[in-house]
């Protein structure tokens, strides 16, 4: 008889974590609209009440922040409610057009209204300025950036007017759209006249930033880093000023 001897249970091995440290803060919200949630956005968990007035005004719900009759945050959510007027009738219009209605930001993973995109924007730039004075501007934003500088890995847009040359607000985000939301509603609220300005942005340029710019009347659009293909369509039809990669050697430059 074959005795088998009981095998021995074997210790979890311990996996280590190494050189973690602090990191940037994650959440995610809701943004439900008169009672229909409308998109779930990954965000950092401050600056939130800018956040959702600058997605409401990029998602042409809102023209000014006197549109909306309450914005309350409870949890993850943020509730708002519309008051009756062209906007929201708009809205209703678009709900009655069938699937795609409701859009929610690419950067966020979710669907972008069909025919976005196509839609006809242009802008024209009533001040001048050089990529000198660009350079300078961006120069300001690790200043601007204090979580950037506390743990990396978070996305930072400036607001600058471009007539006095300074910067007139900053916002950071772990979402590169999310911070330009942000600026525009700080813009919004501050009743910033949009054309004399120009955005700033760590962020790559994609066609929604573009977009966002547009929407908001903001004709020049500056950043660290390059743009898509469908941004390059976007500028190109639009009018809109783009510098790319401003700091480095040789900079992107488009309807300067």
């Amino acid at each position: 008889m074959t005795t088998l001897k009981p095998r021995s249970k074997k210790t979890p091995e311990k996996r280590r974590e190494i050189g973690l440290v602090e990191l940037p803060e994650e959440t995610l919200l809701t943004i439900t609209v008169n009672g229909r949630s409308l998109c779930r956005l990954s965000c950092s968990p401050f600056g939130q009440l800018e956040l959702v007035l600058g997605w409401l005004f990029g998602q042409d719900l809102i023209g000014a922040t006197g549109d909306v009759a309450s914005l309350c945050f409870q949890g993850d959510q943020a509730i708002v409610r519309l008051r009756p007027g062209p906007f929201l009738r708009r809205r209703r219009s678009r709900r009655a057009g069938g699937p795609g209605a409701d859009q929610v930001t690419a950067c966020s993973g979710g669907d972008v209204r069909a025919g976005l995109f196509d839609e006809r924007h242009s802008v024209r730039r009533a001040y001048e300025f050089t990529l000198e004075q660009a350079v300078s501007l961006m120069e300001h934003l690790p200043a601007q950036a204090p979580m950037f500088r506390r743990h990396g890995g978070i996305h930072c847009s400036m607001l600058a007017d471009m007539k006095a040359l300074r910067i007139l607000v900053s916002r950071e985000d772990i979402g590169r759209s999310n911070s330009v939301d942000k600026v525009i509603g700080w813009g919004l609220e501050e009743k910033v006249d949009f054309l004399r300005c120009a955005l700033l942005t760590t962020g790559r340029i994609s066609a929604e930033m573009a977009l966002k710019c547009l929407h908001a009347g903001i004709p020049t659009l500056i950043s660290q880093t390059t743009l898509t293909t469908k941004a390059l369509e976007i500028v190109r039809r639009s009018g809109l000023t783009l510098v790319g990669h401003v700091l480095k050697p040789r900079p992107i430059f488009l309807n300067f």
